[in-house]
């Protein structure tokens, strides 16, 4: 677990997404193989060298997260199946400046009443 004090040291892609978001960089790793245009968990499997399985799990925190959405695709013979996509980067960058800019907010407020608080 990276403390906020330690973050301005070692900020990189994956420890901010591990803050903002709860990923490890297994996740980060899936993320960047969706905007590369992997939408199959096969496909990503493949090319990440991971277990099926494991690269699913990080697609269903992905999805939790708002870095991903699925689309179901129906086959022509029957059934179906789900296509993974990433939310572009520009979107995500909002996101995390909007998490940030409300994290710092709270922040103001908590000092603000911390220092006006005399019974200390």
């Amino acid at each position: 677990m990276i403390y906020l004090k330690q973050l301005p040291n070692s900020i990189n892609c994956e420890n901010l997404f591990e803050c903002f978001f709860g990923l490890n960089s297994e996740d980060v790793k899936v993320y960047e193989a969706l905007l590369k245009g992997m939408e199959r968990i096969e496909e990503i499997s493949s090319a990440l060298g991971k277990k099926e399985i494991s690269v699913y799990k990080s697609l269903q925190k992905l999805l939790l997260a708002g870095l991903a959405y699925r689309e179901k695709r129906t086959i022509a013979s029957g059934g179906y199946f789900y296509v993974y996509k990433a939310v572009p980067k520009e979107v995500v960058a909002r996101e995390v400046e909007k998490l940030l800019n409300d994290f710092c907010n709270k922040v103001r407020i908590f000092l603000r009443d911390f220092l006006a608080d005399r019974s200390s």
